[in-house]
């Protein structure tokens, strides 16, 4: 049975509670999910946010075998226009087809992941094993429901009859903390982004104590903030897993068991169950699973295509393994430039940077012909252009003429946080 279907022991189960603190049941959710989806038929494009209207379309599209396409509500209306006029339809799709998300989030690129219903089924299999997920949890929605680590939050809960606390507040609002004590939440799920934020609202010095595990994924944590978290979970008896993963293998492919986080910083730790891994001779990191969607998707006809990747996706990261078979990204494949006949990597530099001078406000991009472009939106770090350009001298043997610092109002972020290398 796939986790989106009825299943009579959770159905006078409370499956979420909403900003207006509305419960709902499992099987009144199934009842409202089947009355609005009851004319779609084909690809249909779910308008979402976290609330239970778009959790009960969106889990009756599935049973109903209509592949989704889950975007933001507040995305641009251009992308939508764009979106509806590239995918939406009745015509042939594949069977297997349950889903489709965007990797980019916000930029209105119309390639998006093919994932089918054993995609998803064996991904939430995995996390709910390897996080032992149970009715008893009540996580709350940090992230967006579109995105590829906060829907895979709902799968998880779903798939066991846990009660999920569905809200748009933000962490910034005072109100969702005082949801998050009301109902008694117990985890909470964060990209390094949510985790910067959760530092400037002190939460290791509240009084939360329902709340037993944090997750994080969505990109590279601090490694200080890595330490912080670890050793905070660990002297409260709380668990701090940190996690790696991407879209095109639905979510999850690899995790620190929340006992090996503090001895393991910067690792993204061992391949969930049911994934394996292993290290190309290039470098690239290689996933294997039952949860590596079918690929991607650039037009109407591509969702008619079938598995192209066949479990395996070369992920573009480059990594290394250390004796106790833990993996650490190295860096991007791509986010690598070549200046003055050295090997840089684009991301490695940024994250010395970021630690030198105190500022996660710095990103790096470049190329072999035009150098390494710093842009911060600190102006106090673009002030300190000698001081960094010397720092590329002695670190990284790189010429002053070869980099360039850049002043910017704001770092592009998609929803969930990440940097939008491309607009930069």
């Amino acid at each position: 049975m796939y986790f989106f279907e009825r299943n009579d022991e959770y159905k006078d189960r409370i499956i979420c509670i909403d900003d207006e603190g509305r419960e709902y049941t499992y099987g009144q959710i199934w009842d409202m999910g089947d009355a609005l989806t009851e004319d779609c038929r084909g690809v249909v494009i779910l308008e979402c946010s976290n609330d239970a209207e778009s959790l009960a379309r969106y889990l009756a599209l599935l049973r109903k075998g209509c592949p989704v396409l889950l975007i933001g509500r507040n995305l641009d209306e251009d992308v939508k226009v764009s979106f509806r006029e590239t995918y939406e339809g009745d015509d042939a799709v594949n069977p297997q087809l349950g889903l489709l998300l965007s990797t980019s989030g916000s930029t209105g690129d119309r390639k998006l992941v093919r994932l089918s219903y054993e995609n998803i089924q064996a991904n939430c299999d995995s996390i709910v094993e390897y996080l032992g997920i149970t009715a008893d949890e009540r996580p709350i929605t940090t992230l967006p429901m579109e995105y590829t680590y906060g829907l895979s939050v709902i799968h998880s809960h779903v798939a066991v009859g846990a009660t999920i606390v569905l809200t748009n507040k933000t962490l910034f609002q005072k109100e969702f903390w005082e949801m998050v004590e009301k109902y008694e939440v117990t985890s909470m799920a964060g990209v390094p982004y949510t985790y910067d934020m959760f530092e400037r609202l002190h939460l290791r010095e509240m009084n939360l104590p329902h709340l037993k595990t944090l997750t994080q994924a969505g990109g590279h944590l601090n490694e200080d903030l890595q330490k912080k978290y670890a050793n905070w979970a660990a002297e409260t008896g709380r668990r701090f897993f940190i996690m790696y993963g991407q879209t095109e293998a639905t979510a999850r492919m690899s995790y620190i068991p929340p006992e090996k986080c503090a001895a393991k910083i910067g690792s993204i730790g061992i391949p969930v169950p049911g994934g394996s891994m292993v290290i190309a001779e290039d470098g690239e990191l290689i996933y294997f699973g039952a949860n590596v969607s079918l690929g991607y998707a650039r037009s109407r006809e591509d969702l008619a295509l079938g598995d192209v990747n066949g479990g395996c996706l070369k992920t573009g990261d480059m990594a290394r393994m250390d004796e106790e078979g833990y993996f650490y990204i190295t860096g991007r494949k791509k986010r690598f430039v070549k200046i003055q006949g050295r090997r840089i990597s684009l991301d490695k530099v940024q994250e010395d940077l970021q630690e030198a001078f105190a500022c996660e406000d710095i990103i790096c991009t470049g190329n072999d012909d035009d150098g390494i472009t710093v842009h911060t939106s600190s102006r106090e770090t673009a002030d300190r252009e000698y001081e960094i350009a010397g720092m590329f001298m002695d670190k990284w043997q790189v010429r002053p003429r070869f980099v360039h610092i850049k002043y910017i109002d704001e770092i592009p972020r998609n929803p969930s946080g990440k940097v939008l290398y491309t607009k930069l």
